[in-house]
């Protein structure tokens, strides 16, 4: 992974250790830091989804209503699951799309939970509800 903020802006962030295994400008001495870059494991991005309920210039997955051909059915992606869990990946994170537009979203993440995994979604939380 290349670290984009130091490389144009000759800083280092305290998150730098997470993602490149260096110490951030903003982490003391004898903090309690992970094993090096090296030695973790990779956390996996899934675009579960194309389907999404907007439509932004900005989006790189080309998102919008209507794009749910060629996804994973319930099963294959709950057997995609499994392979993660057997590749000890740490962490799945759910994106699109729009994740809360799946309707198995739920059960895929419980079943990730099941697995050892952990399930994290990212949305543009406009179907988040109180």
């Amino acid at each position: 992974m290349i670290n984009i903020s130091k490389l144009y802006c000759d800083q280092v962030t305290p998150g730098d250790w997470l993602r490149y295994g260096k110490k951030g400008s903003g982490e003391r001495e004898g903090e309690i830091v992970p094993k090096q870059a090296s030695e973790r494991r990779p956390i996996v991005v899934w675009n579960i989804t194309r389907t999404c309920n907007l439509k932004c210039v900005h989006c790189y997955n080309d998102s919008g209503a209507g794009k749910t051909c060629n996804e994973l059915s319930t099963s294959q992606a709950k057997a995609v699951l499994d392979d993660f869990a057997q590749f000890n990946v740490p962490s799945v994170l759910f994106s699109g799309g729009e994740p809360l537009m799946r309707p198995d979203l739920f059960e895929l993440i419980e079943y990730a939970g099941q697995k050892g995994l952990r399930a994290v979604i990212s949305t543009n939380g406009t179907l988040i509800t109180a």
